[in-house]
């Protein structure tokens, strides 16, 4: 009896042994140690990021409902993809955070990272003044000339940030290309600029665009994005002037009835962001945003070209009757504003020289 105990009781601490070895053979059979499986979660679970920082815009939630909006959802997504998730990007459409001018003192104070929505005429107007020479009226033929001309890659555009940045404290990251201006209007058919005297048109608040369809005849007031479809539905105002992707955003042919396809200027917004927080990142996470903001704005461009020929049919196919000028036609408008209007920026501008620079580098000098 005895020996048959002594050799239970030497299996039993055989076996206590092999569990508190490892139990290696085990082991592998199981896939691995309890307490290894039991820690695999947790090291699989994605580390909260290291930078979060807020994107606001005034344009749709919807990702497919405006090149902006594709635009912010693709540098969300390429800021947390190139960081390895260490940088996350808040995002806050529809002007959830205020109108493009709020969103823009927010950026400028710093208590908002960066926002879209801003178009170049309304930061000559109120930060920098040099930026005017986009508003030159009929200064690009296609917005393939302004994309170009403002590509991130070159000397041009890097010379400009850096200027940008240092005399304002906000740093351009792209300039999106929303396509060349047009007119809508609920009146007349527009073919020459007599045709657009005493119009109430909406402009944004540039005082370039305002000071050119003054020249043009018609009566320009300034009403905020957000307000435009009201205002042309109550009569406040007879006309717009936008790209051909915003005139179906805002369902123009609803409130207005005529477009006349002139192309006056070319919509170049910036996207931006407080240089005081982009100069606080490494240097390595200075160049994820740089990347991811040059591969929004070719997501942005993509969408702007891809869908402005179905844009313009869009307007047509709902009832807008569309008026495309002749070269003589069109030059009576350019004859009728832009030497004007080139003076006008000059004497704003503190390098006027600029404009000369840009005539040379578009071969229109």
């Amino acid at each position: 009896m005895k020996k048959v105990l002594a050799l239970l009781l030497t299996a039993v601490m055989g076996t206590m042994l092999l569990a508190g070895c490892g139990g290696s053979s085990a082991g592998a059979g199981s896939g691995g140690d309890t307490k290894e499986e039991a820690a695999a979660p947790a090291q699989e679970t994605a580390a909260e990021p290291e930078v979060t920082f807020k994107l606001g815009w005034a344009e749709t939630a919807e990702r497919e409902g405006h090149p902006l909006s594709q635009a912010a959802y693709t540098f969300a997504e390429q800021v947390e993809q190139l960081s390895g998730g260490t940088m996350k990007v808040e995002l806050y459409p529809a002007a959830q955070l205020g109108d493009a001018s709020s969103m823009l003192t927010q950026v400028e104070a710093g208590t908002l990272e960066s926002c879209m929505s801003i178009s170049n005429g309304q930061f000559a107007t109120s930060y920098y003044k040099d930026l005017g020479f986009l508003d030159i009226p009929f200064l690009f033929d296609s917005a393939q000339e302004a994309y170009d001309l403002l590509n991130p890659e070159g000397d041009f555009f890097k010379e400009l940030q850096a200027d940008i940045a240092t005399k304002t404290g906000i740093r351009p990251l792209v300039f999106f290309n929303e396509g060349l201006r047009h007119i809508t209007n609920s009146k007349r058919e527009i073919k020459t600029p007599e045709d657009l005297k005493g119009l109430k048109i909406r402009t944004m608040n540039v005082a370039a665009h305002m000071k050119m369809f003054e020249d043009l005849g018609a009566q320009p007031t300034n009403i905020s994005w957000n307000e435009l479809y009201t205002a042309l539905q109550t009569g406040l105002v007879d006309a717009q002037e936008n790209p051909v992707i915003n005139a179906v955003y805002i369902s123009a042919w609803e409130v207005q009835k005529y477009m006349t396809l002139d192309g006056h200027v070319c919509l170049c917004g910036l996207f931006c962001m407080n240089d005081g927080f982009y100069n606080s990142l490494t240097d390595e996470q200075k160049a994820v945003v740089d990347q991811a903001a040059r591969e929004a704005l070719k997501a942005e461009y993509k969408m702007f070209s891809d869908n402005e020929a179905k844009a313009l049919e869009t307007l047509k196919e709902n009832g807008l009757q569309i008026t495309e000028l002749t070269p003589e036609e069109k030059q009576a408008f350019v004859d009728a504003c832009q030497a004007d209007i080139i003076e006008y920026l000059k004497s704003e501008m503190d390098t006027p020289e600029l404009i000369d620079r840009v005539l040379k580098e578009l071969g229109k000098n």
